[in-house]
């Protein structure tokens, strides 16, 4: 994991600045600062008062919202919103359902990033964004109608 705070960002996402952070955490604003610039390696409990203030977990303050919001939504979503929550990781929590119900998957993508091979890692992502648009594909309005209907509608 990073040792790279997205303090900022994440304020900025939930619509905070680092003073009313400061004042809603008992934080003071220099201790924000320093947290915020990197000058100041804060303890897991002041990472975690951060936190369940700004209503994420705790790990995610080592992440870009903008990257968390791909994660979790649907790249397609107008105005994708992140969960109101603070306990354990959801995205996490995915992944472990998914290593359970698709070990065999879950395993080639671990290797593929443990190999850490540049060209195989890209190869890997331009596959895996081919299925995802492939997926998407099937939500225009005439995926839906039945079988042996060709037709496109004409809207």
């Amino acid at each position: 994991m990073s040792n790279e705070l997205y303090l900022l960002q994440w304020c900025q996402y939930r619509q905070f600045t680092l003073a009313q952070l400061s004042n809603q955490t008992d934080i003071e604003l220099k201790n924000l600062e320093s947290v915020n610039n990197g000058s100041m390696d804060p303890s897991l409990s002041l990472m975690d008062t951060i936190a369940k203030q700004l209503h994420i977990p705790t790990s995610w303050l080592h992440h870009d919202p903008a990257v968390i919001q791909r994660l979790w939504n649907d790249a397609d979503e107008d105005e994708p919103e992140l969960p109101n929550d603070h306990s354990m990781d959801p995205i996490f929590e995915r992944m472990i359902q998914v290593r359970h119900e698709h070990p065999e998957l879950f395993i080639l993508l671990t290797n593929l990033v443990h190999h850490g091979d540049p060209k195989l890692i890209r190869a890997a992502q331009v596959n895996l964004q081919s299925l995802a648009k492939q997926i998407r594909a099937t939500t225009l309005p005439w995926g839906s109608r039945p079988p042996g209907h060709f037709e496109p509608p004409s809207d």
